[in-house]
């Protein structure tokens, strides 16, 4: 004796494809309704005001200021491991240089944010070996050191 294996269960009807099509169509329309309302609300943000209330703006541009820096060297003989801030606020070096000697920078930054000069060597003569920065032809940092010595002039400006 054999066994019914559709006995016991329950067959389900086929679903009409009509059904289907017409719930599917009552979906989509009933999402593109609700859109058009929420849309055309008078208080509804829209995409350029973000909030609803502010509008997007583009960011204010930073004022920039630009100096003439220049680095001097004084005195008679040598100097060495001449180490100064250069363009861009980067570390420039030079070996070694006869003196009198210097080097100019155009130094461009935000207005009102912080600036740091800086001009060191070492005195590889028997005399004096001094250092001065100038900062659009006015000086801001001037010092002396003796034989053997290393001469630093520095100036922070905001």
């Amino acid at each position: 004796m054999g066994v019914d294996p559709t006995m016991g269960t329950r067959q389900r009807k086929p679903r009409s494809g009509l059904a289907v099509l017409l719930a599917a169509l009552g979906v989509v329309l009933a999402v593109g309704l609700v859109s058009a309302v929420v849309a055309k609300r008078p208080d509804a943000p829209t995409p350029a005001t973000l909030n609803g209330i502010n509008p997007p703006t583009a960011p204010a541009s930073v004022p920039v200021v630009s100096h003439l820096i220049t680095y001097q060297l004084t005195g008679v003989g040598d100097a060495l491991t001449i180490t100064y801030v250069g363009q861009g606020a980067d570390i420039e070096q030079v070996a070694e240089a006869v003196v009198p000697w210097s080097a100019s920078v155009q130094h461009t930054s935000p207005e009102g944010s912080d600036q740091y000069f800086s001009l060191t060597a070492r005195n590889a003569g028997s005399g004096s070996l001094g250092c001065r920065i100038t900062v659009d032809g006015t000086t801001v940092s001037e010092s002396t050191a003796g034989p053997q010595d290393v001469v630093r002039c520095s100036k922070s400006m905001s």
